[in-house]
């Protein structure tokens, strides 16, 4: 028993002995750690120029914490292109070159990617909303009219009688089938805000559609859409082109002759094309370059309303109310070229809910030529859904870290409004001509202008 005693004695003896040297050994290694992190904060230019210049959004620092742990002891294992780049916008902050590296995080950074769900959600207009409202205003047949959702001449004979209660009176099946072709031209501009690069737009569309009358408070129709949208980028940042191709099916109820419903539901497919351009100059390279790709998406809609039309004299008065939801999905996809630049986005989804209070005026004028009516429109939206996105984004180069960093988008505004005014002029022969103004105002960076003008013939 005492020999044992004595070996446990002995091994408490060197278990103490080893806690003492433990102590020294523990300061020495966070001594040593605390040392290497100085030395690696040290190394670390960008997150220093992230600490000391302003204007650098949430973007391009997620996409700098990236480079600086990609690059070191990458050589050999990420693409070299990649590895050139980035070595070399690493080296320019070592060296103090601070507006040049700050105009390569900046071009480099794709801040035109969030610019597909604003230009969905945010500078987009109703296509069928023309041929609805001409329905409403006693538009009977086929139709062929020149630019504008808003090409909608009055018709006099119906302002008694605004909502045509009797417009199903015909037994004919084809005095109740109607059609229409029309086309839409829309430009507007985004500017440059703190996570997202500016740019213009113009859109043109072609609508053409069919559409049957139940009785005398039902019609129902189908429609299809084709939309071509060209962007261009501020700062020579490149383009994003679209072509949408849509159908839609739309009703009209008259459950008064002054009381109205409407719905309006669409679903479609988006071929982006995408085109960034990327161009600095730093102490060891130039670069300038394009990285390419050709996402694709869809995109659903139903918007329905309801309104009451009715008359004084030679005026027509329209207040109605409406609710919006817009569902954007593109596709995950990569970037070709970029010299080392070239980068995978993820999957992106946006959603808008939005609701609608307006009301036009129209006022009725009778010459020896025809009937003009001039009219004013407003409207104030609210937005509900739509908000700030993160979208993961990872370089297509570097394959030591395999890191995502997030490309952040701007909020929208939930306040809005638009306004608008034209004139229309029907003539003989059921031929008519038209001329609208419509605009996007009170939305923060987002301009949207909506130009109608052409002619309208039936038979």
């Amino acid at each position: 028993m005492k020999n044992t005693q004595n070996k446990t004695g002995e091994i408490s003896d060197r278990t103490a002995h080893s806690s003492y040297l433990q102590v020294p050994l523990k300061l020495g290694v966070i001594l040593i750690a605390s040392i290497l992190s100085a030395a690696t904060h040290a190394a670390s230019p960008i997150a220093g120029l992230l600490q000391n210049t302003s204007g650098i959004n949430s973007s391009q620092s997620n996409m700098a914490n990236v480079i600086e742990i990609a690059c070191p002891g990458g050589r050999g294992i990420n693409a070299d292109d990649f590895q050139d780049r980035c070595d070399a916008v690493v080296n320019s902050a070592l060296n103090r070159s601070i507006p040049q590296t700050f105009n390569a995080l900046q071009q480099t950074s794709p801040e035109q990617i969030p610019s597909q769900g604003v230009s969905a959600t945010r500078t987009s207009f109703n296509a069928i909303a023309g041929r609805m409202s001409a329905l409403r205003a006693g538009a009977r047949g086929f139709q062929v009219a020149g630019m504008g959702s808003g090409a909608v001449p009055i018709n006099l004979a119906s302002l008694a009688n605004p909502l045509g209660g009797a417009a199903g009176d015909s037994s004919g099946v084809w005095d109740r089938l109607g059609g229409f072709v029309n086309g839409n031209y829309n430009t507007g501009n985004v500017d440059t805000d703190v996570n997202q690069l500016g740019y213009n737009l113009n859109s043109g569309s072609i609508n053409a559609g069919i559409d049957y009358r139940f009785g005398s408070d039902l019609i129902v129709g189908a429609a299809f859409t084709y939309t071509r949208t060209e962007s261009s980028f501020d700062r020579s940042g490149g383009t994003l082109d679209s072509d949408a191709y849509t159908g839609a099916l739309y009703s009209t109820y008259y459950a008064t002759d002054n009381l109205y419903f409407d719905g309006v539901a669409t679903m479609g497919a988006i071929d982006y094309a995408s085109v960034r351009h990327i161009q600095y100059t730093v102490p060891t390279e130039t670069v300038n370059t394009l990285a390419k790709a050709a996402p694709t998406g869809n995109q659903y809609s139903v918007s329905v309303g309801s309104g009451y039309n009715f008359a004084v004299k030679q005026w027509l008065f329209n207040p109605y109310v409406k609710a919006n939801y817009i569902k954007l999905d593109v596709d995950g996809f990569s970037e070709s070229g970029g010299s080392g630049w070239g980068m995978a986005f993820a999957d992106q989804g946006v959603e808008s809910v939005t609701t609608t209070v307006g009301n036009q005026i129209s006022y009725a004028v009778s010459t020896a030529w025809g009937v003009f009516t001039p009219n004013v429109r407003g409207e104030w939206h609210h937005q509900y859904k739509d908000g700030s996105h993160n979208i993961a984004v990872r370089f297509l180069g570097d394959s030591s870290s395999g890191l995502a960093f997030n490309t952040v988008t701007n909020a929208p505004d939930r306040n809005y409004f638009t306004v608008g005014t034209g004139v229309s002029g029907t003539f003989a022969q059921g031929f008519s001509a038209f001329l609208n103004y419509d605009a996007l105002v009170g939305y923060r960076d987002v301009e949207s202008h909506l130009f109608t003008m052409g002619a309208r013939l039936e038979f």
